[in-house]
């Protein structure tokens, strides 16, 4: 004799998600609008569904992959400071839209034009002028300095060309002020 076949629906409204089980294990599933439809269906026949949140998996799962790109990119340690856009001190606190909006964000790095690699190397420069990027490579420094809310609170990878225009103009004035602080100094010293 032949073994009946179990299966079991659970659909989950807020994140429209239809899993199928099937003797206890994934079979398959629908998102979206073909999980409504087929929700419908499955109503019409009598079947028992199991409404659940799934969605709050699915958000942790969520947060998991945008700590992880964080990580890898070594900018875990500004999460406060990206995270302060959204009003929110912990990842925990993103929605899931926020969380696919951060992911895109920093996972998706298109290639950058000539214009924009010639705006980073004078602000690269100018930070070497400043002390803060003072080898090749010493990325620590200059991202620690450019995730300060004052100065750009972005990495220099995420900014588009008009905002390497202002952090550009920014640094200037942060130079032109220190070498009139210096300036001052001296001209003290040789009065006294």
């Amino acid at each position: 004799m032949k073994a009946i076949d179990t299966y079991v629906y659970e659909y989950d409204p807020n994140a429209l998600v239809l899993n199928i089980m099937k003797n206890g294990k994934q079979f398959g599933g629908f998102i979206g609008q073909p999980a409504e439809q087929q929700l419908k269906r499955l109503l019409d026949s009598g079947a028992d569904i199991t409404i659940t949140n799934m969605s709050e998996s699915i958000r942790k799962a969520k947060v998991r992959r945008l700590r992880a790109i964080w990580v890898k990119q070594g900018i875990d340690q500004y999460r406060e400071s990206i995270l302060s856009q959204y009003g929110v001190e912990s990842t925990s606190e993103l929605d899931i839209q926020q969380l696919e909006e951060l992911i895109d964000q920093y996972s998706n790095q298109a290639p950058v034009s000539e214009h924009v690699r010639r705006q980073r190397s004078i602000i690269l420069d100018l930070l070497n002028k400043m002390g803060i990027y003072k080898d090749n490579g010493d990325w620590k420094a200059v991202n620690a300095y450019l995730m300060q809310p004052r100065i750009s609170g972005k990495l220099m990878y995420q900014m588009s060309s008009d905002e390497l225009n202002v952090l550009q103009q920014k640094l200037r004035a942060i130079i032109a002020k220190q070498l009139a602080s210096e300036a001052e100094i001296n001209r003290k010293k040789l009065l006294n």
